[in-house]
């Protein structure tokens, strides 16, 4: 049998991936927690990491015995371990990935607010893949009487079994969906909060984080590709299905990557702010007068916060803390005075007044009259 370097690229790449994918998630529910927000989203999240690495290991498992290498030269014993690995591994992968997306879902349905109309679509989409792709996991293992028909010669020549091209079907048409879905995913937010009454640098920041899934749909439509060449006892070729459970990987763990990246950017922006703060304090210390206090230079004047036009209450918030600010923005009938506290940001002015939110969404300020 010709040495293997297929299957073990595959599974240092993979495992690798899922690592990335594992600190990710760790940063998420820190971040959550911080902000006091964990929810359900958070858990199904952590399931799906937990079923990427399981699955990994059966393919280590299946590595280990050959898979890599052409099905055909493998010796029997061999082949019925990859086989029944990679049988257990793909409704894992699959799974992983349904609660991914799930989970992306369920956090997206609170920062779209109330609209009936956008919580109805999330929902539908919601449900139809989840329920197409816990089938779609469970059906190959049902298709037999026996399940070691799946990787057992002998035994499938002696079980009964279901049409096999039915599954094949199904299939299709739930990886289909799932490239639909995520399609839908990166577009329907991008369409929402376009029309939020944020700033342009803050509002294509959020759409950019939440659309990163056009990269899981391209992975899906690949892996669609690949439907055919899963391996099984009547489907064993050279390229073993590597292929497909390649991409089957790829798309798993950009799903968790890029549905946690948004929870995590107060901690990215945290992190950037602290590094940068003390590279200009440690490069550009300023200098002490005779007075005492520590003069402020003009650099040390435009490297501020309010100097750069930049507010840290806003920009630092998680993405449903600013949603959360702008609907109260948008609800509310704001009474602003010279003690009463107010939302500074420099998109606002300082003065005392009035301040009343039309119906049109516009803000026409009324100023007080002197006492």
């Amino acid at each position: 049998m010709p040495p293997n370097t297929l299957g073990p690229a595959l599974e240092k790449g993979i495992w690798v991936a899922v690592v990335i994918a594992a600190v990710i998630v760790v940063l998420r529910v820190f971040a959550k927690f911080q902000i006091k927000r964990v929810g359900i989203d958070d858990g199904l999240m952590i399931l799906a990491e937990l079923l990427a690495i399981a699955s990994t290991v059966f393919l280590s498992l299946s590595v280990k015995h050959g898979f890599g290498t052409d099905l055909y030269s493998m010796p029997r014993k061999d082949l019925q371990d990859v086989l029944k690995y990679i049988a257990i591994q793909v409704p894992l992968v699959t799974l992983s990935t349904t609660f991914a997306r799930s989970a992306f879902i369920l956090y997206l349905l609170p920062l779209l607010g109330t609209n009936k109309y956008h919580q109805a679509a999330l929902w539908t989409v919601l449900i139809i893949q989840f329920g197409a792709n816990v089938a779609s996991a469970v059906l190959p293992l049902s298709i037999c009487r026996d399940v070691a028909a799946l990787w057992d010669a002998e035994v499938a020549a002696t079980t009964s079994c279901g049409d096999s091209d039915a599954v094949f079907r199904f299939a299709y048409f739930s990886n289909t969906f799932n490239s639909a879905t995520d399609l839908f995913l990166a577009v329907f937010p991008a369409v929402v909060f376009w029309n939020l009454n944020l700033r342009l640098r803050i509002k294509i920041g959020l759409i950019i984080l939440l659309s990163l899934g056009v990269f899981a749909m391209v992975a899906s439509i690949i892996k669609t590709t690949k439907l055919n060449s899963v391996p099984s006892i009547t489907n064993m070729g050279a390229a073993g299905g590597i292929e497909l459970i390649r991409w089957g990987y790829i798309e798993n763990v950009i799903i968790i990557i890029t549905s946690s990246i948004p929870c995590i950017r107060p901690l990215v922006i945290s992190s950037v702010r602290k590094i940068s703060s003390g590279k200009f304090t440690h490069t550009d210390e300023p200098s002490t007068p005779a007075g005492g206090s520590p003069s402020v230079g003009p650099k040390e004047a435009k490297e501020s916060p309010h100097a750069r036009g930049f507010d840290p209450d806003v920009e630092d918030s998680s993405v449903d803390r600013i949603l959360d600010d702008t609907r109260s923005v948008h609800t509310s009938t704001s009474v602003e005075g010279a003690e009463s506290p107010s939302f500074e940001s420099p998109d606002f002015k300082k003065d005392a007044g009035i301040s009343v939110i039309t119906g049109a969404g516009q803000s026409v300020t009324e100023p007080r009259s002197n006492l």
